[in-house]
């Protein structure tokens, strides 16, 4: 199941580099991001709904964005830890470099909850896989 859940966080970010949008398809209708953890927008989304509010958010606060995963890890049966790069371009032209990780736990092929973390060190130990 591991590696089926990579690929469906793959394709997530694959479809998000493309064309700046979620694959709701592969997203629960039910799910919950939780970006309680973030310096900015600290606050949890549900459903649908709430994923587009967040990027809508996102939106009007960058030109530009990107997420630039870093890697896939397993972790147990149905989550998969996603350090990631993140690449922001101003209104005014100046780009911001952020490093973090998200936590996506999947069930039956969709994300059911997504938690985003300050640091792929953050997100590790949470899992307990702390180096």
């Amino acid at each position: 199941m591991s590696q089926e859940n990579i690929e469906v966080v793959r394709r997530i970010f694959d479809r998000f580099d493309r064309t700046g949008d979620f694959d709701l398809s592969l997203i629960d209708p039910d799910a919950e991001f939780d970006n309680s953890n973030a310096m900015i927008d600290a606050a949890v989304y549900r459903g649908h709904e709430g994923f587009l509010a967040y990027l809508s958010l996102m939106r009007e606060m960058w030109a530009e964005m990107r997420i630039e995963p870093q890697e896939f890890i397993p972790v147990g049966k149905d989550q998969v830890l996603v350090p990631f790069r993140m690449v922001m371009v101003g209104r005014q032209g100046i780009e911001t470099v952020a490093h973090a990780a998200f936590l996506c736990t999947l069930a039956e092929g969709k994300i059911m909850h997504l938690k985003a973390f300050q640091s792929r060190d953050d997100a590790l130990e949470a899992v307990g896989l702390a180096e």
